[in-house]
């Protein structure tokens, strides 16, 4: 089912909605998504997305899991954490106080990651504005913006 970026989309889609930690759990989850791959097309795909496997913790996840993740949430995830004062959201945007200096970087590295129906990001000085296309988008990134901090989602 159909092309090869089709399938590499499915496999990013796959691994923000799941903690995926082999190969064998990927195969499965594209098997749901309609797509027919052997392990070998699955190993090669994971190598030219560049996926990086790496520690989950958090409450309920068992020590020293890993799961994949894409460079771009791994550079995300490290920016949050690095230069994210408060957070705050309102219908459709989001309000993001940084360090001074480091709005315009997180606001690249939310821009790089793609979300569906982000409609954009503003980064200042010390401010990010991320506007969603409805309020159910804003709250699926105010989510995922707190599970990468490792934070109760708003």
């Amino acid at each position: 089912m159909g092309s090869r970026q089709n399938r590499f989309d499915a496999i990013k889609q796959a691994i923000e909605a799941k903690d995926i930690s082999t190969q064998e759990e990927l195969i499965a989850e594209l098997e749901k998504r309609g797509y027919d791959v052997t392990q070998a097309t699955v190993s090669r795909d994971i190598s030219d997305l560049g996926l990086l496997k790496v520690r989950i913790s958090g409450a309920g996840a068992p020590a020293g899991r890993q799961v994949y993740s894409l460079p771009e949430i791994e550079r995300l995830r490290s920016l949050l954490n690095e230069f994210i004062i408060k957070i705050d959201k309102t219908e459709n945007m989001m309000v993001l106080k940084t360090h001074p200096g480091t709005a315009q970087a997180v606001a690249a590295a939310i821009d790089a990651v793609k979300w569906p129906d982000v409609l954009g990001t503003v980064g200042g000085d010390d401010t990010i504005l991320v506007i969603a296309r409805t309020p159910a988008v804003a709250d699926y990134v105010a989510g995922r913006v707190a599970k990468l901090r490792d934070e109760k989602a708003f």
